[in-house]
């Protein structure tokens, strides 16, 4: 799974992992669900998403070779193999805002990966999948997709904090845009007021 981000009493949770192989193979539970793998003896299901976070991992067929499930997203529940098709299907498509000043796409479901046929693409910076192994994902918040060899990794969260003005506190990557500062957080740091 994805790590949690937090500030100030809130958490967002990190993507769950996707399943994989002849182990772990429905997907983990995270802000968005893991898609499951296919499995030569049952169908499998992927895990669900975190109320107001994210979505459901899309479900497996009852065939090993054919496509996993997609990674859920923070808007859509990744796509499920109910028709026991070779390809692996798509992940739930994630929340686009423009908070860092450019519009970005985030937490986004990666693809289910396949033994055989097409592997099923990534959405919002979730990785595409793969015939060894499950869509990783490259974007913060993105749930990794359900793979045949081994499931994709879910990605840890972002914490972005904006205000109007010039800069007025210390903390993360600091940046300015269209008359904001910009605090951008990828891991552990400590947000300071400086100054009024």
């Amino acid at each position: 799974n994805g790590g949690n981000s937090s500030f100030g009493g809130m958490t967002a949770i990190g993507g769950g992992g996707g399943g994989g192989g002849s182990y772990n193979t429905s997907g983990r539970s995270g802000g968005s669900g893991g898609g499951a793998s296919g499995s030569s003896t049952t169908a499998r299901s992927g895990s669900g998403g975190t109320s107001g976070q994210g979505n459901s991992g899309g479900n497996s067929c009852s065939d090993d070779s054919r496509g996993s499930g997609g990674g859920g997203g923070a808007t859509s529940a990744g796509g499920a193999n109910a028709g026991c098709s070779n390809n692996g299907t798509a992940g739930g498509y994630g929340y686009t805002s423009s908070i860092s000043g450019s519009s970005v796409c985030y937490a986004g479901g990666g693809g289910g990966g396949v033994g055989s046929g097409s592997t099923g693409a990534g959405q919002c910076g979730g990785g595409s999948g793969n015939r060894g192994g499950g869509g990783g994902a490259t974007q913060y918040g993105s749930g990794g997709g359900g793979g045949k060899g081994s499931g994709g990794q879910g990605y840890g969260g972002i914490v972005i904090i904006r205000y109007l003005g010039s800069q007025k506190a210390s903390g993360g990557s600091i940046s300015s845009s269209g008359g904001y500062t910009i605090h951008t957080f990828t891991g552990s740091g400590t947000f300071t007021v400086s100054s009024s």
